[in-house]
């Protein structure tokens, strides 16, 4: 079946290339296995398309047209209501943040794109982009002048990172007709990161943790069970009693010095690669 897929991909690829609306050179089955899936994707999704009558074959037009909003919010007004997660009291922002946040960024609202740039872009890379450089903006309600995306590579592995992927990724990005508004790398700001964690550390809301893959999945299998029998009226601590051993566990317990002792050996490379990891308290 792959080899048939690999026999239909090329036979159609002298459509796509030949499209007035196509300028840049496909050179990778992947680059037309993801315009396929777009093209059904704005589909499903009420996004122009374009009708290449020379092939009778359907074609997205390398430029997104302008989207149009029924009853459009004044720029400065934004639907609150939409992409809402639960509210979580300890994350509410502050006034002084809030407007410290007007102050800088006005009327405009930032998404942005963080592929990791250790493969070629997939399926679900489109799905992303058309969420974070278009589909969001439309939730929210955010007039077109003030919609900003920014393409950040999330480099933090460069065991698995090439400069090969970093230079496809941007290029079929503007080939699917996304324009970022700047692009930027996650380890441009590692050391800031890594302060972050010192400081998330110190308030005692992150703490290094020595559980293998299959304890975390217990736990958090547990977890799970005790939160659907609080959804069903039912007392957790009767019907699904709490293993100290998993919850909270003994390294969540660990006092902020351990932890921090604990957290620069991780740096350092004393341990094997995934024998600790910094977890948050949530």
């Amino acid at each position: 079946k792959t080899t048939q897929y690999k026999v239909d991909l090329q036979a159609i690829r002298p459509q796509l290339i030949s499209s007035p609306t196509h300028h840049h050179p496909i050179t990778s089955i992947s680059s037309i296995s993801i315009h396929l899936f777009y093209k059904l994707y704005c589909i499903t999704t009420h996004t122009h398309t374009h009708t290449d009558t020379n092939h009778n074959s359907m074609t997205t037009a390398t430029t997104p047209p302008p989207i149009t909003i029924t009853n459009a919010p004044a720029s400065s007004t934004i639907n609150t209501n939409a992409l809402v997660g639960r509210e979580l009291e300890w994350a509410v922002n502050s006034p002084a943040l809030l407007q410290s946040h007007a102050e800088h960024n006005g009327s405009i609202i930032r998404t942005r794109f963080p592929p990791e740039p250790n493969g070629y872009l997939h399926i679900g890379h489109a799905k992303s982009m058309n969420m974070n450089f278009r589909l969001a903006f439309e939730k929210l309600g955010v007039e077109e002048a003030n919609r900003r995306t920014i393409f950040r590579y999330d480099d933090t592995n460069p065991e698995a990172e090439s400069a090969e992927y970093i230079d496809s990724l941007e290029r079929d990005v503007r080939w699917m007709g996304w324009k970022p508004e700047r692009v930027t790398y996650s380890s441009e700001v590692f050391q800031q990161l890594y302060e972050y964690a010192i400081v998330l550390i110190k308030k005692e809301l992150a703490y290094v943790c020595d559980f293998d893959k299959a304890t975390v999945e217990k736990q958090r299998e547990l977890a799970k069970r005790r939160a659907q029998a609080r959804g069903k009226g039912l007392d957790p601590n009767s019907s699904v009693p709490l293993d100290p051993e998993l919850i909270p566990g003994k390294n969540r317990l660990r006092s902020v010095n351990e932890n921090l002792a604990l957290f620069d050996k991780m740096k350092k490379g004393y341990f094997k690669e995934g024998e600790y990891t910094l977890r948050l308290k949530m």
